[in-house]
């Protein structure tokens, strides 16, 4: 059975259909981010900028739980790169399941 994944930003507009692919799960990799920081890379053989994504699925920081909102990631030919949005993030250990579509 296909599976996917739909999501509309606050005004209805479809912004994400990825309905259309399967994919697989690549692996989970555990990043360390520094307070105030603007980027993250971490190297992962396998990766590849078309072919992949990442997806924040826990934080968890020396001050508490970190909202999994306060980070995006972006994959590129050999790794991942892990980019605080806000410019004042806490530092987090954040976990991140990768996927590849097949």
């Amino acid at each position: 059975m296909p599976a996917g994944m739909q999501c509309w930003d606050e005004t209805g507009k479809l912004i994400v259909d990825i309905g259309d692919y399967n994919c697989r799960f690549i692996g989970v990799v555990n990043v360390s981010c520094p307070a105030n920081i603007s980027e993250v890379t971490v190297s992962y053989a396998g990766i590849t900028a078309n072919g992949s994504f990442g997806v924040v699925i826990a934080t968890n920081s020396g001050a508490g739980i970190s909202s999994i909102s306060e980070y995006a990631v972006r994959t590129y030919d050999g790794g991942i790169r892990v980019i605080g949005i806000f410019p004042s993030n806490r530092a987090a250990t954040l976990a991140i399941n990768l996927y590849g579509f097949l």
